[in-house]
Parts: C-alpha cells; sequence; structure tokens
C-alpha cells in the first residue's frame, strides 16, 4: 500500500508584489511577498538596497525608500483587518499578483515558496569587492626604513643614509639626480617599495630603481644593494601568485648580475637588514 506523507499544517494566503519602474513600458519586477494568515502577517521586501544599486545606480537609494514604503503599506493594512486582495497602493505601478493559498511548514517557509515561484531576484547577492591593500610609494617606505634604521643604530644610521635619498652626479657639466638613500664608501643602495595593486607597477618601480644603481655604481666601483618592503597580504589569489613569481625573477636576475637582495615585510626588518649588509 502506498503513504502519502501529510499535507503540511500550516496555510496563509499570499502574493507577489510587482513594480513597474517606468510606468507604460511593460517592465515589472517582483517586489516583495505579502502573505497573511489567522496569525501571522508579513511583508518581505526582495530587492535589497545593494541590489538596488546596481540595478538604478544612484538612484538605487531613492528605489529602495520606494519599495520600503510600500512594504509598510501592506503591513499596515493587513494589521488593520484588511486583506491582500483589497490592498491599495499608495504609489502608482505597484499592485498585488496571483493572491491565493499557500500550504507550507511555516511563514518563512511559505514566503520561500512564493518569492522562488516569481522572483529572479530571489536571494541574488552583490559581488563583494575585493580588498583593496594600502598603497605605500617608494618614499614613504624609505622615511619609514631610515626612522627605523635610527631607533636601531641611533647616529650611525646617518653615515649609512643619505640626507635626502638622493645622491647627484654630475656629467658633462650637468647634474642629474638619482634615488639612491643608502650610500657608503664602497657600496650603493635602493629602497624600493612593492606595496601597490599590480604586478606591472612594482616591475616599473624594481626598473627604475635598477636603472638608479646601475648609474650610482660607476662601473662596478660600488657594490649594489636592492631592498624590498613587500606586504605580508598580497590581495587576490591571483594577484599573489604573480607578485610572488615576479620576486622569484627579480632574485633570479639580480644574482646573475652580482647584485645583492632582501625582501621584508616590515620596515624594523628591512633597516636591520640594511645595517647589516652596509657595515
Amino acid at each position: 500500500m502506498i503513504s502519502f506523507p501529510a499535507l503540511p499544517e500550516y496555510s496563509a494566503d499570499a502574493a507577489h508584489i510587482m513594480w513597474e519602474p517606468v510606468m507604460g513600458s511593460g517592465e515589472r519586477i517582483t517586489a516583495a511577498v505579502a502573505l497573511q494568515s489567522d496569525k501571522d502577517v508579513r511583508v518581505v521586501s526582495l530587492l535589497s538596497p545593494e541590489i538596488l544599486a546596481v540595478l538604478y545606480r544612484d538612484k538605487g537609494a531613492n528605489a529602495a525608500s520606494l519599495i520600503g514604503m510600500i512594504t509598510d503599506s501592506i503591513k499596515s493594512h493587513l494589521k488593520r483587518g484588511g486583506t491582500i486582495s483589497d490592498w491599495v497602493s499608495p504609489l502608482s505601478g505597484f499592485f498585488a499578483v496571483n493572491v491565493r493559498e499557500y500550504l507550507g511548514q511555516s511563514p518563512e517557509d511559505v514566503i520561500d515558496q512564493v518569492a522562488g515561484l516569481h522572483s529572479s531576484l530571489y536571494k541574488a547577492r552583490v559581488p563583494q569587492k575585493e580588498e583593496r591593500l594600502p598603497t605605500h610609494n617608494d618614499a614613504e617606505i624609505r622615511e619609514k626604513v631610515k626612522t627605523a634604521a635610527k631607533n636601531i643604530a641611533g647616529i650611525k644610521a646617518d653615515r649609512i643614509f643619505t640626507p635626502d635619498g638622493i645622491i647627484e652626479v654630475k656629467d658633462s657639466g650637468r647634474v642629474h639626480h638619482l634615488n639612491i638613500p643608502v650610500k657608503t664608501e664602497s657600496k650603493v643602495g635602493s629602497i624600493m617599495s612593492a606595496w601597490y595593486q599590480t604586478p606591472t607597477t612594482i616591475e616599473t618601480h624594481f626598473l627604475r630603481a635598477m636603472s638608479d644603481l646601475n648609474v650610482a655604481a660607476e662601473r662596478d666601483k660600488y657594490e649594489r644593494g636592492l631592498f624590498i618592503s613587500l606586504p605580508s597580504m598580497l590581495g587576490t589569489q591571483k594577484n599573489r601568485i604573480q607578485v610572488e613569481n615576479l620576486i622569484d625573477d627579480i632574485y633570479w636576475r639580480l644574482s646573475k648580475v652580482g647584485c645583492y637582495l632582501e625582501v621584508r615585510e616590515t620596515p624594523e626588518a628591512l633597516a636591520e637588514e640594511i645595517l647589516a649588509w652596509a657595515s
């Protein structure tokens, strides 16, 4: 003998509330669900402010306000003893559709049924924005590392770091300025930031730093060193892999030309490496 499961005991009248954003266009969106039973009155908006902002951009807040007024109107009407069928919208473009009885396990179950049947945007979510890393340019990183070095080594750091992070090179009567924050009697060093959003930007700064180092080295008169500040969190997995591959490539390139390289996360760690290398 075939046995059938018992029908749900909960029942309620429910309907979806249609919205025509542009009057007369024929375009209609399910904006809400209204439910009424002997014990319950529920009116649920199906369009979150975030979804409306995606759909209507700067008009999204206004659209959310309109839908909020409608859901409040229906709820007040039902709580006063009215029915979904005899509700009249205070705003044009909104109307209840297909009022009928639904069976379910609970009010939430019925609302889920109605929404699932009549709304393609039901449970839609706005994609989360990727968290952007803070950006720190070369000058900021150099100043932080220099400050950290002074805290570690005191006046000894002044003999290693150039006053403004720049050295002057005279050639054919002209003065050229190079970004060389570290210089001793036998070594020149550059500090660069990898706190940028794209590997391309990091590579551009690397090439610029190496260009200055190569000129400052005066045909290998000075030993070259490059010190890179790299954040521990590198954003998305794709970006992280690209940056890590780029740093590996930089290690390989500099090892081939005899240039010293250190990569550290904090200014303090980078300062310690510079002080040890320059001593």
